[in-house]
């Protein structure tokens, strides 16, 4: 569904992608792992639109994305849901997802609806400043408001960042809840132990590169990252 090859992405001179490339395939969870600095937003920026790339390319559905506006990439079924929420503060929760549907020409109250009804908390401060609410609300409210295009594909940076565990639980119930319902996610997530209840693949960025892939099996089995990631050893 998502393809990335050879990518490089720099701030001025300095290569934050060193060449980069992996695939995301439709229909499952896929999870970048990575130290801070490692590149995984960066990632997740350039896909989006937000950030160019200086060299390589990325395409979605066999079309090249590169070079095209985040608006234009949105229109094309991608949706991010950044790291630390960025909602709209001194918007209401119901302004923050009507905003996620700008591009949309055709009546999208039903969408909202449902929405609220799978967020029950979002529902009951439908009227409330996002800028008010919970880190928690504050991150339902950003995924609710990226589901809003109706994206094909839902990249999803640090989801679980901040949060208490009970939320971050309730965070990857969501996940899961939206792959049962057929959205295909790309995941930036340092909760190693979380993605491994629901991704598909794994991939792990260090220094700019992608240094391993593999599934949740070859992940648990390799011993350098089970110690970094998983704070257990086989020894």
């Amino acid at each position: 569904m998502l393809r990335v090859q050879e990518l490089v992405t720099a701030y001025g001179k300095i290569e934050a992608l060193k060449g980069v490339s992996l695939e995301v395939a439709q229909g499952t969870i896929t999870c970048l792992l990575g130290p801070n600095g490692a590149g995984k937003t960066t990632l997740m920026m350039t896909i989006a639109g937000v950030l160019k790339p200086k060299l390589g390319t990325v395409s979605f559905l066999g079309e090249k994305l590169s070079g095209l506006a985040p608006h234009a990439i949105v229109a094309r079924g991608i949706a991010l849901v950044p790291e630390n929420r960025l909602v709209f503060p001194s918007m209401t929760v119901l302004e923050n997802l009507r905003a996620g549907a700008f591009q949309r020409k055709d009546d999208f109250d039903a969408d909202i609806e449902r929405l609220l009804g799978r967020f029950p908390r979002l529902k009951e401060r439908s009227a409330q400043l996002a800028g008010t609410l919970s880190g928690g609300e504050q991150q339902m409210l950003a995924v609710a408001r990226a589901l809003m295009s109706r994206p094909k594909l839902l990249l999803m940076d640090e989801p679980s960042l901040g949060l208490a565990p009970l939320v971050v639980e309730e965070i990857f119930a969501i996940i899961a809840e939206l792959h049962r319902d057929g959205t295909t996610i790309f995941l930036v997530e340092q909760n190693a132990h979380m993605a491994l209840k629901v991704a598909h693949r794994f991939f792990l960025m260090e220094q700019g590169r992608v240094s391993f892939s593999g599934d949740p099996g070859s992940l648990a089995e390799d011993e350098v990252i089970r110690r970094a990631y998983l704070g257990s050893s086989r020894n």
